[in-house]
């Protein structure tokens, strides 16, 4: 699984941020082996002393996740958006395993 971390608007690189954000990533790959790819994008507002993290999960070819979160604190907002992600994943699980995903799909590809 390849894990890409992007920083946007920000003077300063800050390593351990990325660091973290990376090791929060993992946790989403271990909890989700079909997980393909995560990006995570993480923007600094530096006027309004906001972060915003964005988290894109592909998972087997498909776009599987896409979460957002915003707060004051770096951590927090990458926690906040893994944690979204993870409910994503776990809704999109659930439904797999019952079979209403296949279904949709090929009642859809009928029409």
């Amino acid at each position: 699984m390849s894990i890409e971390v992007t920083m946007r608007h920000s003077d300063v690189r800050i390593e351990a941020l990325k660091a973290y954000a990376e090791k929060r990533m993992a946790q989403l790959k271990a909890k989700f082996p079909k997980v393909t790819k995560v990006q995570i994008v993480i923007d600094v507002d530096a006027k309004k002393h906001m972060y915003m993290a964005e988290v894109v999960a592909n998972r087997l070819g498909e776009v599987a996740v896409g979460a957002k979160e915003f707060s004051e604190s770096a951590k927090s907002v990458v926690d906040g958006a893994a944690a979204r992600a993870e409910r994503q994943l776990l809704r999109m699980r659930v439904k797999a395993r019952k079979g209403t995903v296949r279904e949709q799909r090929a009642a859809s590809a009928k029409n």
